[in-house]
């Protein structure tokens, strides 16, 4: 088998010998495509990589990351699509691992601890108490009492996977259901951890703000369909253009910072008291907002990445 390395390109080096690699799981992903179609607008190569297809080689006197699949090939640049959701620790956690060798010598949108922070919910949203964000009341425990208790606290809880997408996986628990301890014992034992939010009662939509650098560029309801709490586009939501107020403008760049990321997708959601966060996304699909708005966050995105390249000149 052919051992091919991967290799940072030489920085004096014209557009057209640029290549930016587009980390992916889907080829046939409207955003991945959209990334594709817009580096080579720039006239630089694009190379579509999926992180599964990596080996690494370490002894004393080398260490290299390769993919037997591929030509040698020169990376100027990374930007993370999507790194794949994985039941296994150590599957995700060398991709990340490789990621982070990949930065420490080419930019890389969004660094591995922008996508890892966003990714986390429970850390998400301590960086964002850090940040005075305004988020719901939530509690996670592993302890079935302490559940209890908050949801009897907070009337309505929604239940989520701490490391979650798409809106999989995610409960409306009243704490006047009579199955009520039965389910969370389930659930405790599925995830071993409980996530419980305080359910924002909200008009069947939330807000999707996308953030890239210090500005918004643009936002979407998602609106719920008839029956369902759950917004999320893949689960059936709806996108609808969304004016940007100057408030919501704030909280999403706030969040995105809070993160330590250079792009990303924030939810809000309206409840009675005002706006509040709910989740931020370090990967997130711009298919929604350019179905709704004519926006294509990913053009945005690659003009970044290209503006960073020609300042490391």
């Amino acid at each position: 088998m052919l051992v091919k390395k991967i290799k940072m390109h030489n920085q004096n080096q014209n557009t057209k010998s640029t290549k930016i690699c587009v980390v992916l799981t889907d080829p046939e992903d409207w955003t991945a495509q959209a990334f594709v179609k817009n580096i080579e607008k720039r006239g630089a190569k694009a190379v579509p990589l999926n992180l599964s297809t990596l080996s690494a080689s370490i002894s004393t006197a080398d260490f290299s990351i390769f993919n037997a699949d591929l030509t040698d090939v020169e990376l100027d640049a990374i930007i993370v699509r999507d790194v794949g959701i994985s039941f296994s620790l150590e599957q995700i956690s060398f991709k990340f691992d490789l990621l982070r060798q990949f930065e420490k010598s080419i930019p890389l949108m969004n660094r591995s601890e922008a996508i890892q922070n966003a990714a986390n919910k429970f850390f998400s949203f301590y960086l964002f108490k850090l940040a005075h964000l305004p988020i719901p009341r939530t509690t996670i425990t592993s302890e079935l009492d302490v559940a209890l208790n908050a949801i009897e606290e907070f009337g309505t809880a929604i239940a989520k996977p701490i490391f979650g997408s798409q809106g999989k996986g995610i409960l409306k628990l009243e704490s006047s259901q009579p199955d009520l301890k039965p389910t969370l014992t389930a659930l405790l034992k599925e995830r071993d951890v409980l996530y419980l939010q305080q359910f924002v009662p909200n008009p069947g939509r939330d807000i999707r703000v996308f953030v890239v650098g210090d500005e918004a560029v643009g936002a979407i309801y998602r609106v719920s369909q008839v029956d369902s709490f759950v917004s999320n586009l893949s689960q059936g939501g709806t996108p609808v253009k969304c004016e940007l107020t100057a408030e919501m403008q704030e909280l999403a760049v706030r969040a995105t910072k809070a993160v330590g990321a250079d792009f990303a997708g924030i939810d809000l959601i309206e409840g009675d008291e005002g706006l509040f966060l709910l989740e931020i996304n370090g990967t997130p699909s711009g298919k929604g907002i350019n179905r709704a708005c004519g926006i294509d966050v990913t053009e945005r995105i690659v003009d970044r990445l290209f503006e960073r390249l020609e300042n490391r000149k």
